[in-house]
């Protein structure tokens, strides 16, 4: 319960940091970027038209998308069961004084306006219509204003409403321009009637509060999705081993080749490319670029030149040109920071020639001078791959990959150091070490700081692997506290050919990942732009919230923010403390589904196990390898010796499966066949005694022996991943959704013990993968796609860690997708499984995707 408690206050806790003014949910639409049948469409009174007495009110919330090539169409059409329609339109034309305008029938009304561009793209802006039947009339107010005016003709008193597309006949129309809506509200006579607050995370419906009347939504994007899900802005190639630069205040990317710039707004995937005018800008190993916010430059910066080169956007040329060829660099993945107050570079760490590097640089701009910062305090640890961010005061250092002497022959490591670099007084302090989640993780280049919040934001990544994953998290800048959000962002990580970096855009309120793979044979960089709206949220899309949840939005929006975080703790407490003393009267919102046999029924959620995870003692088995970690969550494998380590496993593995552990004899057999039967005994004792003095650090959890048997116990004393994972999946027929997510949390590592090989090993892990092909399976197959989408994808993804060719994992992974409107997404996912399986069989998939996807 404690970690439950521990999980609610964080969550809490980044929800509160967001003030007004942020998109906290909504429906955006899409427009003229896609296809007309892909476009977005919202239609209430689908089956039935909207009745109302004498007079109706509509209102909603509305936004438009920054950065769009057309913004032209239809924001809503009301239609009367007589045949007339209201629509308000936006006219793109310049020519036009006000944009907005309402159209009656096929009437332009004197009704038009305009909403400032900043409180159009970056706030939510009202809109009210009023319709009086018996006096003929409507009233249009948005901004405080209202506009009047008088029907023509007597109007009856039902209608559907549109927003967007829709295909009505008589009203059809794909034209849509790129906005957001929210909060759809009717009232008949003044009394609220209906409310579609489009607060989903994903689904083709949103029911109303009051009557559960549903909202038909064509091909939506939610805006809750948006901020846990990353989503791909552009994607493309550029010359050279390229690099990024970032303007905040434009919220603009550009990116730096050997030919041309390439500009990219964020929230557009149009790409402006600029070509150099004075020929090829020789682009050094090592360099990065960096936006100079004062003279409003892009600048590539090599450090072991001691050359910065600047940008000028109207002659499209540089300034200056580098050594070429230059020989190696000493400076890759260097953190760089612009200090507005003394006009200079700062610049930190880096890697080359077999040295890290922990050196503070500094190249002031107007003069044109490098110099070495020396700083007291803490030390810095050498490295690269650590993350920097900076606020008024100086800058932030996260992490990194290196060693204590800087030589990468010595000791390389994960550095789980976070420094405060203060720069006016020249002075380095140490503010924490990460926890454990983040202990095996280096980060990408930029730390996003929110000094007002005493938050960070930071994308961290395994760089022990190619295939990685960008995973953003949300740290305190004074204490220990941290947390995952969104979902993870692919990252082929190949070292100095990779990089990656995270931006934030101010205005519209997103954060901005940057992935570069440079591929040397060809001498083109590919580079990834990916969005995430803020407030991001943790990617769990399967959970939908209900109008109690739009209620308590509202309240941690514009409530008080120390009150409501106590009041919410109280009223959890009060629930848990509850729960705890009587499983019966569970009320209804308080169930969880859960698969049994092909239905679905439910139980109460007090009956629910605690979710665990790696910040205890604990032996973890899934994954590459096996990791040991003591009562303070550090880890401690490396103390085991090699044979220690496999005597671990054995006595774990024996205990879990075989309920019993292991006999002498077999220990002999597997360990010391070669040794005489005293001297057998002798070195199982030594070794067994060396195991338990380590096991100490765990708390009360030895190797005993127990009716002739070597075993563990008590083996419930700490947490081992197998053992849980054992509980959940022997002979269960029935699987709570909450154990389908610790399900998933254990597999999500990996493989068991994919990298450890021991020939008495390859059956306990033959028969983990079968028992966790046949568990997922049986769940995919008993759960509905139409209510579980992105849950399902989430299994099918772990089934592909044990089995690359699982034909069922990618049928029910692209009927997913589809059911979520990723189209392209499910055939790339057919796509790449066709390749996978002709390179492990020699011939093709005998199945095309509609015949798959029946």
């Amino acid at each position: 319960m404690k970690g439950k408690s521990k999980h609610f206050l964080l969550f809490l806790l980044f929800i509160l940091i967001y003030q007004i003014g942020s998109a906290q949910y909504g429906l955006e639409f899409s427009s003229h970027n896609m296809e007309a049948d892909k476009r977005t469409g919202l239609l209430i009174g689908s089956k039935e038209y909207i009745s109302f007495q004498h007079k109706v009110s509509v209102s909603f919330d509305l936004s438009f998308l920054p950065f769009q090539q057309d913004y032209f169409g239809y924001i809503f059409r009301l239609m009367t069961e007589d045949g007339l329609n209201i629509d308000l339109i936006y006219d793109r034309r310049l020519d036009q004084g006000n944009h907005f305008k309402l159209v009656v029938g096929e009437d332009f009304t004197p009704i038009s306006f305009n909403i400032a561009p900043l409180d159009l793209y970056y706030k939510w802006t009202s809109m009210r219509l009023d319709l009086d039947v018996d006096k003929k009339e409507l009233n249009f107010e948005v901004g405080g204003k209202s506009y009047p005016y008088k029907l023509k003709r007597n109007i009856k008193t039902q209608f559907k409403l549109a927003f967007g597309a829709n295909s009505l006949k008589s009203f059809k129309t794909m034209d849509v321009p790129p906005m957001r809506i929210k909060d759809i509200r009717i009232a008949d006579n003044s009394k609220p009637k209906f409310y579609w607050p489009l607060d989903e995370y994903f689904g083709i419906k949103n029911l109303d509060i009051y009557a559960k009347n549903p909202a038909e939504i064509l091909n939506p994007i939610w805006i809750k999705q948006l901020r846990s899900e990353w989503k791909m802005q552009s994607s493309f190639k550029l010359e050279g081993q390229a690099s990024v630069a970032f303007d905040a205040d434009e919220e603009t990317l550009f990116f730096v080749g050997t030919n041309r710039l390439i500009v990219n707004k964020v929230g557009s995937d149009y790409l402006r490319s600029q070509e150099y005018t004075n020929g090829e800008l020789q682009l050094v190993n090592g360099s990065q670029s960096l936006f100079d916010p004062i003279r409003k430059k892009v600048l590539n910066i090599s450090v072991d030149q001691k050359i910065v080169a600047s940008y000028d956007s109207i002659s499209r040329s540089w300034d200056r040109q580098f050594d070429y060829p230059a020989v190696g660099t000493n400076y890759w993945w260097f953190n760089k920071c612009y200090n507005i107050s003394d006009s200079s570079i700062y610049m930190i760490g880096g890697y080359g020639h077999f040295k890290y590097k922990s050196s503070v640089l500094r190249y002031h701009v107007p003069s044109q001078q490098w110099d070495s910062v020396a700083l007291s305090g803490d030390e810095i640890f050498p490295h690269y791959l650590a993350g920097m961010g900076q606020d008024k005061d100086g800058v932030y250092l996260a992490g990194g990959y290196g060693s204590s002497t800087g030589n990468q022959m010595l000791n390389p490591r994960v550095s789980n150091e976070f420094l405060k670099l203060d720069l006016q007084h020249k002075k380095i302090i140490k503010r924490y070490e990460f926890p454990n989640s983040l202990a095996d993780m280096v980060w990408a280049n930029s730390l996003v700081v929110d000094e007002h919040n005493g938050l960070f934001y930071g994308l961290v990544f395994s760089n022990s692997r190619f295939k990685s994953k960008l995973q953003l998290v949300a740290s305190n800048l004074n204490k220990t506290q941290s947390q995952f959000l969104g979902n993870s962002i692919a990252f082929p990580f190949h070292d100095i050919r990779s990089f990656a970096d995270l931006y934030f855009a101010p205005n519209s309120k997103t954060f901005v990942a940057v992935t570069l793979l440079y591929d040397d044979k060809t001498d083109l960089t590919n580079a990834t732009v990916y969005t995430l709206m803020a407030p991001p949220l943790p990617f769990e899309p399967q959970i939908s919230l209900t109008s109690k949840s739009v209620v308590l939005n509202y309240i941690l929006a514009f409530g008080t923010t120390i009150a409501l975080l106590l009041l919410s703790w109280f009223l959890y407490r009060k629930k848990i403390s509850k729960g705890v003393k009587s499983n019966t009267n569970v009320s209804p919102e308080k169930e969880e589904k859960v698969v049994v046999t092909g239905e679905i029924i439910s139980i109460p959620a007090t009956l629910k196990e605690p979710h665990k995870t790696m910040d205890t003692a604990g032996i973890y088995l899934f994954g590459g390898d096996l990791q040991v970690l003591d009562q303070n969550g550090k880890e401690i494998t490396k103390k085991f010796s090699p044979l220690l380590k496999e005597l671990l496993l054995i006595f774990i593995l024996y205990t879990v499966r075989w309920e019993r552990g292991i006999s002498s004899e077999k220990l002999t057999e597997l360990f010391w066949s070669d040794k005489t039967q005293a001297s057998a005994r002798n070195n199982r004792s030594v070794n067994i005694a060396k195991l338990n003095s380590l096991l100490e650090l765990l708390g009360d959890f030895k190797v005993s022996k127990k009716s002739g048997y070597w075993c563990f116990e008590p083996l419930d004393s700490i947490y081992i991943d197998y053992l849980r994972f054992n509980h959940l999946v022997s002979n269960k027929k029935v699987f709570s959704e909450t154990e389908i997510r610790e399900l998933l949390d254990i597999i999500d590592k990996g493989g068991f013990l994919f990298e450890v090989d021991y020939e008495w090993l390859d059956h306990f892990k033959s028969e983990i993968s079968i028992q966790v092909l046949t568990t997922l399976g049986n769940i995919i197959e008993h759960i509905q796609i139409s209510d579980n989408a992105s849950l399902i994808i989430e299994i099918c993804n772990k089934i592909f860690y044990f089995d690359e060719v699982n034909e069922e994992a990618m049928i029910f992974k692209c009927r997913s997708l589809l059911q979520l409107g990723y189209y392209s997404v499910a055939l790339q996912c057919y796509e790449n499984f066709c390749q996978v399986y002709a390179r492990m069989y020699g011939e093709p998939y005998p199945k095309s995707f509609k015949e798959s996807i029946k």
